[in-house]
């Protein structure tokens, strides 16, 4: 998006900052409807922030809204303040001075960005080109922000080092700026009305967002009236002060007329996208956890890119694999139909010679493998899970565990497929061990080296894990010995188990982490460390931010999270608590 009127380069590396920040200090304001009941029906999608007077009380007992407010991540803030006068002074621009507090009190107001359908796209346009969609479009309440946008808009001029072509046009009593910047003769347009300013990057589109956000009045229409908004509507939830929306376009309406005939747009087409109706979802803080949920909704049928999704149950079969570390995440999937699809829709977009290579490279992948790339898949029964933990050291280190069938098969793939990089191969009972190595380079002394990953085939499971002590212990726990921090499993964390039971009994993912467990102090260490070895680079980044950090401030306010996705015939929903 190029909004660079508020702040120009220097506002888009602030307001990563202010997010950080999102909730520090500043009075709050009365609330107002939502700015979504004054958007238009042909609204694409949208992100709204609803402003801090929608949180209330929540810093009384959120617990991420508390680390916010802690006393110990005020040194954090003033580092980010720091950070971002330097950066201001290093360009060296006579721009007005933009302090930190400034930006982050410009979230006290609601605001809302995103994509509204307008004018009929360039023939020239790209796909990958928003404005072949339609006018990207910012609003912002400026009640009891006006002088600090002035401020911004004088900042951003100032730093500006191109010079725009600016001209005023008056629309129904209202000035509207056209600002024509770059080679590209990109074009923006903004307008404040009474109580909103508004941006946007098409003339029709700027001139109904003032018709919509002069009035006292809200318009007769908006998205929100949207049959795919009312339907997605109880998955972004009624105290969502985060929300976004997205519905789904035939790729009939946004491929230009002109490259509709081309491979890429008859393979876009074929993958049956049209088949995703709408998306949304919230970020609600009313409660001790932060709470994060949405939804898919679509045509589920086979075929659909929704087949990717696996069935939801109460139960996985790798549950017991990872649980026992800081981390873990967990996953069902349908790799086969995935295939299909991709296939079918390569085949639908390319010359029949072409297709007859397709098919020769199938013929070369199955002497290869021994069978079918379908059959292989199926090999795969799934379930994809992974765990993360931690080093003394503060190094963190992951394990994958798949499920599989046939394991003498899946074998022969993995040694068809790995042969160059097994140095060694053992057998234990029903599980045979593969050592692989594979040369890689260190980024600190540039010299190449040998890097190491090992593999367990079991009857119904592969682990993966870059050392063989993890792997192995893995491989006991599954055959019922076990571990020795198995009283530490985030299972019988009862944090856990509360949050968990939030979501449905069967899911199709699930997830979560003792935050209680990571060694703050050491990973902040290492991670500080890791910058510094960037030292080299033309602009390294700055770890003053992280240096500032107590690592008290997070074992103090974050103790557990936990997720979760499941799909029905309407779609597939998500669930994230972190508290």
């Amino acid at each position: 998006m190029r909004f660079r009127r508020p702040g120009g380069h220097l506002f888009c590396r602030a307001i990563a900052v202010v997010f950080v920040c999102i909730f520090a200090g500043s009075s709050l304001f009365a609330q107002t409807p939502p700015i979504s009941e004054r958007l238009p029906q042909n609204t694409l999608f949208y992100v709204q922030w609803r402003g801090k007077s929608f949180l209330g009380g929540a810093d009384k007992k959120n617990h991420v809204l508390q680390l916010l407010e802690d006393p110990d991540f005020d040194v954090i803030r003033q580092a980010l303040a720091k950070n971002l006068l330097q950066h201001q002074q290093k360009d060296g621009s006579a721009a007005p001075v933009v302090q930190l507090s400034d930006l982050i009190s410009l979230l006290d107001n609601p605001t809302a960005a995103g994509l509204i359908a307008g004018s009929a796209p360039s023939k020239a346009a790209s796909p990958g080109d928003p404005s072949h969609l339609g006018s990207l479009f910012l609003v912002y309440d400026m009640t009891g922000k006006t002088d600090l946008v002035q401020k911004l808009k004088l900042a951003a001029r100032a730093a500006s080092k191109e010079k725009p072509q600016i001209t005023t046009y008056s629309f129904g009593g209202t000035s509207i700026e056209v600002r024509v910047e770059g080679p590209n003769a990109n074009t923006e347009y903004s307008a404040q009305t009474t109580n909103y300013l508004v941006f946007a990057s098409q003339k029709e589109v700027i001139e109904d967002l003032v018709t919509r956000f002069s009035g006292a009045r809200k318009p007769a229409t908006s998205v929100t009236q949207l049959p795919e908004y009312q339907a997605i509507r109880p998955y972004i939830g009624s105290d969502a002060a985060v929300e976004y929306f997205a519905r789904t376009l035939d790729p009939d309406q946004w491929i230009p007329s002109d490259q509709k005939d081309q491979p890429l747009a008859k393979f876009i087409h074929n993958l049956h996208l049209d088949r995703i109706h709408v998306a949304g979802g919230g970020i609600s803080f009313s409660g001790e956890a932060v709470h994060l949920r949405g939804g898919i909704l679509g045509d589920t049928s086979a075929g659909s890119p929704f087949e990717f999704a696996g069935a939801s149950s109460a139960t996985f079969q790798t549950q017991s694999i990872v649980g026992t570390a800081s981390y873990f995440g967990i996953s069902r999937f349908n790799f086969a139909p995935l295939y299909q699809m991709i296939r079918e829709a390569v085949l639908a977009a390319v010359t029949p010679q072409q297709a007859m290579g397709f098919a020769s490279v199938e013929a070369m992948a199955q002497g290869f493998l021994g069978m079918s790339v379908t059959d292989a898949l199926q090999l795969f029964t799934g379930e994809v899970a992974s765990q993360l933990s931690f080093t003394e050291d503060g190094n963190s280190q992951q394990m994958f565990a798949l499920t599989i069938q046939r394991p003498q098969d899946v074998l022969r793939l993995l040694r068809a497929g790995l042969a160059k990089m097994i140095a060694a191969e053992d057998t234990s009972g029903d599980t045979t061990y593969l050592d692989l190595s594979y040369p890689t380079h260190d980024p600190t002394s540039g010299q190449e080296r040998r890097s190491f990953y090992y593999l367990a085939v079991m009857p119904q499971f592969i682990i993966v894990a870059p050392r063989k002590a993890m792997v192995r212990e893995a491989v006991a726990r599954i055959n019922g010995k076990p571990a020795a921090d198995s009283a530490g499993s985030i299972f019988s964390n009862t944090d856990f188990i509360h949050l968990r039971s939030l979501m449905p009994e069967k899911l199709s993912g699930v997830g979560g982490a003792d935050l209680t467990r990571i060694p703050w102090d050491k990973v902040i260490i290492r991670y500080v460390q890791q910058l510094e070895q960037t030292e080299k680079q033309k602009n390294p980044p700055s770890a003053e931010w992280l240096q500032a950090i107590k690592p008290g401030l997070f074992s103090r306010h974050l103790h557990v999270s936990a997720n979760g996705w499941w799909k029905d015939s309407n779609g597939i929903y998500f669930d994230y608590y972190i508290q």
